[in-house]
């Protein structure tokens, strides 16, 4: 007997994703529904991930998108052609839908004509830095009110789907995250007792991340006779304006650019380093942040990121701030260079909090939760 479908509509495979769709296939099996997971192409340009499909142990599809620039560098549109053939083959109980994107302009408007429940799954916060149009504020509102239900990143992504008109007993909390296992464990197998003065930085490097912010309170830093290191791991459209920076700062002997690294590398980072700085003016979320606390490392997270308000209890799991002060951040990021132990301790309740909150079969029974929270999903 063939169970119940429920798809899945997402942009490409990815090192973070997979392991969490692996999860939601195993407790959506349990409750008696098959998944399948239907991505809008394999890859794009900016994204320089090893995948290996083998470790999908769920179903999928991929229905080869055009790709369109947003004119935001952080964003790509994917176009899912034949989708609506794949429904009307598949014959879903329910659909969870990337945030707002054209799958979900596709949903809304099939919707009119073969009602199938569609649910949310969206990132998007309100952020001064980063405004949207009167026009596609207004299209949100129509996709929010045709959707049966809705899964948020966190507190601030449920905050804006409700200010769009979402029913908040209808946003559920699917907790953002990464296989946080897998960081605990190899940081912990790789971790060097004796390193106590690198600081790093993990991501893609372009203008809304801030690095310039950062960069001046290292240099603030670098005038204070600390023994320290940052290590830059990632790349992007900033790289070069960065590197004629630090040369502009004369901070060259206290910073290092690392260049893109694939999942499997970035444990060694986060094991030698005392410090994570996540100075980005308005990220949604903010994965690495993630990364970085279930690896037990102390870290200073900007408050205009969307994990931040979720995982930072300021001085406890970590540091919130506001990086456009860099005479602040070189503060605190001296006092945890010149208190290890106390540092090392916030690092451990980081990753303790990770591990009981934010791991993977939480942020997947978020899912389940709002599927089955779906009148018509039930069998």
């Amino acid at each position: 007997m063939r169970l119940p479908r429920i798809l899945l509509i997402t942009n490409i495979p990815n090192p973070y994703r997979i392991p969490l769709f692996n999860e939601l296939n195993q407790q959506l099996l349990a409750e008696g529904y098959a998944l399948k997971v239907v991505f809008g192409a394999l890859g794009y340009s900016r994204r320089q991930w090893n995948i290996n499909l083998e470790d999908c142990e769920f179903d999928y599809i991929v229905l080869p998108s055009k790709t369109i620039k947003s004119g935001d560098n952080e964003n790509v549109i994917f176009t899912y052609p034949q989708l609506n053939k794949l429904l009307k083959d598949e014959q879903p109980v329910a659909i969870v839908t990337n945030a707002f994107s054209i799958a979900t302009t596709k949903l809304w408007l099939r919707n009119l004509i073969i009602p199938t429940p569609y649910i949310i799954w969206s990132g998007g916060i309100n952020n001064k830095y980063r405004q949207v149009s009167k026009y596609r504020t207004w299209q949100r509102k129509l996709l929010v009110k045709g959707a049966s239900g809705f899964i948020s990143y966190g507190t601030k992504a449920k905050e804006y789907l409700v200010s769009l008109g979402a029913d908040a007993s209808k946003v559920h909390l699917g907790i953002n995250t990464v296989d946080t296992k897998f960081f605990a464990q190899q940081v912990e197998r790789l971790r060097d007792n004796t390193n106590k003065n690198k600081l790093l930085y993990l991501g893609h490097l372009t203008q809304g991340k801030r690095l310039d912010l950062l960069l001046k309170a290292i240099k603030i830093l670098s005038k204070q006779n600390l023994d320290f290191m940052l290590y830059l791991v990632g790349d992007g459209p900033e790289r070069k304006k960065l590197e004629t920076l630090v040369k502009q700062l004369r901070i060259d002997n206290f910073v290092r650019f690392e260049g893109f690294k694939q999942k499997q590398d970035i444990p060694n980072y986060l094991a030698q380093s005392c410090c994570f700085l996540f100075p980005s003016q308005y990220d949604i979320w903010g994965l690495v942040l993630v990364e970085a606390m279930a690896s037990g490392v102390a870290s200073i997270a900007s408050i205009h990121a969307g994990a931040t308000s979720d995982l930072i209890q300021d001085g406890k799991t970590g540091f919130a701030m506001d990086f456009s002060d860099p005479q602040k951040v070189a503060e605190r990021i001296k006092w945890i260079l010149e208190h290890p132990e106390p540092a090392k301790a916030i690092g451990v309740a980081a990753q303790n909090f990770i591990k009981e909150k934010v791991n993977l079969h939480v942020s997947a029974q978020g899912f389940v939760d709002a599927l089955l929270s779906c009148s018509n999903a039930g069998k």
